[in-house]
C-alpha cells in the first residue's frame, strides 16, 4: 500500500497550493532572503519544492535554485510557471545526494515529518546537512503544536473558492506526536474525493534537538512569516539553523 505522501500532492492538492496570495508568498520570501542573508548567485536547495511557490520567486531573485519533490505534477506546474535560474529534481527527500553543493536551504509549508518513524525524518535532516557547505544556513518552516492543540478540533469545514467544500477530520496521538487528517472534497456536482495525512509534528525543543544531531545549530526562531518572535500561540514554527 502506498504512503500518504506519495498521492497526496496531485489534483485537489494542487488546486489549494495554487491559491496562495501573491502579497501573502512575497512575505515568505522576503523572511527567506533576509533570515538567510542570501545573496544574489548562491546556491540554494529547496526541500519539498511543490509547485515552486517559493522557488521560482526565489530564482527570480538572482539565486540559483534546485528543487526537489516526489510530486510529478507539481513539478510540472513549476515548470509551467518557471523563471530564474531553476533546476527542478524528482527526488525523494530521504535520497538527496548532494554533497557541500549549497548556500542554503529550505524546507518550507510544513514538508517534513511525512514519513512512519522519526528515524526517517533524522535522515532527511542528515541529508539536508550534508548538502550544504560548511557555514551552510537552512530554513525549515512546520506548524507549531503548541497553538494548534490549544485550540485543537476534530472537525472544520470550509467553503473553497472554486464552489467545492473542503471538511477535515482530525486526529492527535499524544504519545506519537503524530497529527493525522482525513479531507473529503465535495465538489458542486456532488461527487467526491478523499485524501489523508499522517504527519510527525515536533515541538520547538524537539526539532532542535533532531537539527543538532544533524550538525547544524539553531541560530533564529520565528512565530510566523512576518517575522514575529516564537510563542505559545505562533501559528508557525521557523527555525534558522548553520552547519
Amino acid at each position: 500500500m502506498a504512503a500518504w505522501h506519495e498521492t497526496f500532492f496531485e489534483d485537489d492538492w494542487l488546486v489549494l497550493a495554487q491559491a496562495f496570495p501573491p502579497e501573502q508568498t512575497e512575505q515568505q520570501v522576503d523572511l527567506i532572503v533576509r533570515a538567510l542573508a542570501l545573496e544574489p548567485g548562491e546556491c540554494l536547495l529547496d526541500v519539498g519544492c511543490g509547485t515552486g511557490r517559493i522557488a521560482i520567486p526565489l530564482a527570480r531573485r538572482g539565486l540559483r535554485v534546485t528543487g526537489v519533490d516526489t510530486s510529478r505534477h507539481a513539478l510540472e506546474a513549476a515548470r509551467a510557471e518557471g523563471g530564474g535560474e531553476l533546476e527542478l529534481v524528482r527526488l525523494d527527500m530521504r535520497e538527496l545526494h548532494w554533497d557541500g553543493e549549497f548556500d542554503a536551504a529550505i524546507n518550507v509549508f510544513t514538508a517534513f515529518g511525512y514519513f512512519a518513524t522519526q528515524a526517517e525524518d533524522e535522515l532527511v535532516a542528515a541529508a539536508i546537512a550534508r548538502a550544504l557547505r560548511p557555514g551552510g544556513r537552512l530554513l525549515i518552516d512546520v506548524a507549531n503544536p503548541t497553538a494548534f492543540l490549544r485550540t485543537f478540533a476534530e472537525q472544520a469545514w470550509r467553503e473553497l473558492p472554486d464552489g467545492r467544500a473542503l471538511l477535515e477530520e482530525r486526529r492527535y496521538d499524544v504519545r506519537s506526536g503524530r497529527h493525522a487528517a482525513r479531507w473529503i472534497f465535495i465538489r458542486p456536482d456532488g461527487s467526491r474525493r478523499e485524501l489523508a495525512t499522517d504527519i510527525r509534528t515536533y515541538t520547538a525543543p524537539e526539532l532542535s534537538a533532531l537539527l543538532e544531531r544533524a550538525g547544524l545549530s539553531v541560530t533564529a526562531a520565528y512565530g510566523g512569516w512576518d517575522g514575529s518572535d516564537l510563542g505559545l500561540d505562533s501559528r508557525r514554527l521557523i527555525l534558522v539553523a548553520e552547519g
